[in-house]
């Protein structure tokens, strides 16, 4: 069949538009005349923040962007900034036969992260990489010509005289995608119910000196194995994810690659919260993982020890460690076993006693103290955490 400046594509929240010359349509796709293709873009959206808290709910993913139409004629790409984005929610690519797909990307995303490791991910979290792909189009019946949206950056391919043209608007979705999960711990605290002064009446705590190193996360995987985009999301990596220690030396694994060292390192300092500057939270991204046995472990590494009492020493390396997570009471309470790309899981108070700091990197099977964690869509949920002991 003939077809008369065939597509048109558009975004809503980012719209797209475009057409071709008359040409004859050999799939039977298109209608006989002037015709369009819109293309919805749906952007994922976190809540929560890495460096800095906050007490918003999501986050909307933003940055610049780039649309890219493939197709057999009048293929192009149009790049826009975060602050273009904010003025005007659509595009055009004019004069287009034949589309095959519309691949958009934020941030820098792309479709897959095989080779990728965690540590190429920082930073806020509306900054983080999103991709989004459809070869899929749907006839509606809408209509619009060129000039519509106007705008020489938000317009390409349009000749003169297109405006004179009515086209028929197709419509697809794009769904962008976070790939990579992320967990944050803030409210850190060792419980002391007394003074450290050995033979003090209330000299409850069994520490006279504990120092902290740092945090790091253990159990995650080194690269974004399987983590490519399909059916508009991404999965959780594949394969098993890697053993890693504090520094390498002391415990079991490689040195972490993703830690932090603490500035102020005296543990059993009176009400200090870790981190130490109020409103900060370690925190780390990471590729989704499926299967208890497979979550990231949320270590604390202590470099130094001291008992109170010299009849039974507490010898350093010590740790505190999260190896397991819980959903709250309110939400049903039960085991988390999966954490999913574009997900945040959150801990906002994680109060430590001396039975939860230990002598073997390794953990145990017993658990105690419960912290409270929030996930986000980059959407909150509130689960538990379970501190070795």
């Amino acid at each position: 069949m003939k077809f008369s400046k065939s597509l048109f594509l558009a975004f809503a929240g980012l719209g797209l538009f475009a057409c071709s010359n008359e040409e004859v349509v050999e799939n039977n796709q298109l209608p006989e005349g002037v015709g369009a293709v819109t293309i919805n873009i749906q952007s994922p959206a976190m809540s929560r923040a890495i460096e800095d808290g906050t007490s918003k709910t999501t986050v909307p993913v933003k940055g610049d962007i780039t649309i890219t139409l493939a197709a057999e004629t009048g293929a192009g790409e149009i790049n826009l900034s975060a602050e273009q984005l904010g003025k005007q929610s659509s595009v055009t690519f004019w004069n287009v036969k034949n589309p095959t797909g519309i691949t958009v990307t934020m941030n820098g995303g792309k479709n897959s992260y095989a080779s990728d490791a965690p540590t190429a991910f920082s930073g806020d979290p509306a900054a983080v990489p999103a991709y989004g792909y459809t070869n899929s189009f749907t006839l509606t019946g809408n209509t619009a010509s060129p000039g519509d949206k106007g705008g020489t950056d938000y317009e390409t391919g349009d000749e003169p005289g297109d405006a004179n043209n009515t086209y028929q608007l197709y419509t697809a979705t794009v769904q962008l995608a976070i790939p990579v999960a992320r967990l944050e711990v803030s409210g850190i605290q060792h419980i002391i119910t007394g003074k450290h002064e050995v033979g003090t009446e209330d000299g409850k705590c069994a520490y006279k000196k504990l120092t902290i190193a740092g945090v790091y996360l253990d159990n995650v995987y080194a690269t974004g194995a399987g983590v490519t985009y399909a059916s508009g999301a991404f999965p959780c990596a594949t394969g098993a994810p890697t053993d890693y220690s504090y520094d390498g030396t002391h415990g079991t694994g490689t040195a972490a690659i993703l830690k932090d060292a603490a500035t102020v390192t005296d543990f059993l300092t009176a009400n200090q919260t870790w981190p130490e500057t109020e409103g900060k939270a370690y925190a780390y991204y990471f590729y989704g993982a499926d299967g208890a046995d497979n979550l990231p472990k949320f270590k604390i590494y202590f470099s130094e020890s001291e008992s109170q009492d010299a009849t039974s020493p507490l010898p350093a390396p010590r740790y505190a460690m999260i190896t397991s997570y819980k959903q709250t009471s309110e939400n049903g309470g039960g085991q988390i076993t999966k954490f999913e790309p574009g997900h945040i899981y959150r801990i906002t108070s994680a109060k430590l006693t001396d039975e939860n700091i230990i002598g073997d990197e390794g953990g145990n099977t017993l658990y105690g103290v419960e912290v409270t964690v929030e996930e986000a869509e980059w959407t909150v949920e509130t689960i538990d955490a379970d501190w070795a002991k």
